[in-house]
């Protein structure tokens, strides 16, 4: 059963769990730290701690999850090639995932072991991949697309719980493309629409309109189903005005066959 823990007691647990990682892996043990909210002291009284151990890749990428002195923890163990992988990829869970390659906290690094500043420098290095980022702006506009057509659907079916639901996936959706644009990674997703809310590049009335669909105004179903209309248009006209050809983006293909 989950208890209340400060950072304090996070930052003795991840200690703990540290000594004991090191002495079951030792040289196998490149690096220990801590990501997420724990990293940035930014946890509550009853949030998980993440870990993770960088290994030599004579180990496999494996995780488990447990409960320390009541406290949730997950221990990562990746490999360090796979980490540089990782670092250096920009995918649809690029904007809540890449933080934990930026902003990682070491609780220890092998002695002359440069692994921590390769895998931050690969991350940063990623951020200059514009085509890439281009190319995943227009992907998550299907991800919008799909999601405002779920809730025109419930809506028009009169479904209630579902509205709600998708309401909150078409905000989602629409702060993912939003993150793709500006080449920013959210601190979390707990308050990526506040984040999303002071970038450059926004699309028309975003400040007003995401904050009535994800609830944070105080508004009725019914107008946050229209603000949600509302956002989906200006959605594609900005896209229109930066110039990124979405809808173009998805052609029909047929499969090849083996060589």
């Amino acid at each position: 059963m989950i208890k209340r823990a400060s950072h304090e007691d996070r930052l003795r647990i991840a200690g703990e769990i540290c000594v004991k990682v090191k002495a079951e892996l030792g040289d196998g043990l490149r690096a220990f730290v801590i990501f997420a909210s724990t990293a940035k002291d930014a946890d509550g009284p009853y949030s998980d701690l993440e870990l993770m151990a960088i290994t030599t890749d004579d180990y496999q990428e494996s995780a488990c999850g447990f409960m320390y002195d009541d406290v949730y923890c997950e221990v990562y163990y990746v490999p360090f090639q796979t980490a540089l992988k990782e670092a250096k990829k920009v995918d649809y869970e690029w904007p809540v995932s890449a933080d934990q390659w930026h902003r990682m906290l070491p609780l220890y690094v092998k002695e002359g072991d440069d692994c921590l500043e390769r895998i931050q420098t690969t991350a940063r290095q990623s951020l200059r991949q514009t085509g890439k980022f281009d190319k995943e702006a227009r992907g998550a506009m299907f991800a919008v697309q799909e999601d405002y057509g779920s809730l025109v659907n419930a809506w028009e079916a009169g479904v209630k719980s579902d509205v709600s639901t998708n309401l909150f996936n078409l905000s989602l959706s629409v702060i993912h493309v939003v993150a793709f644009v500006n080449r920013y990674f959210y601190q979390s997703l707990r308050n990526a629409w506040e984040e999303a809310k002071k970038l450059n590049k926004l699309p028309k009335d975003f400040v007003k309109l995401i904050d009535i669909v994800h609830g944070n105004t105080q508004a009725s179903l019914e107008e946050r189903y229209r603000s949600a209309d509302q956002l989906w248009q200006n959605m594609q006209g900005w896209m229109d005005e930066l110039d990124i050809d979405w809808v173009s983006e998805g052609k029909f293909k047929l499969p090849g066959k083996k060589k």
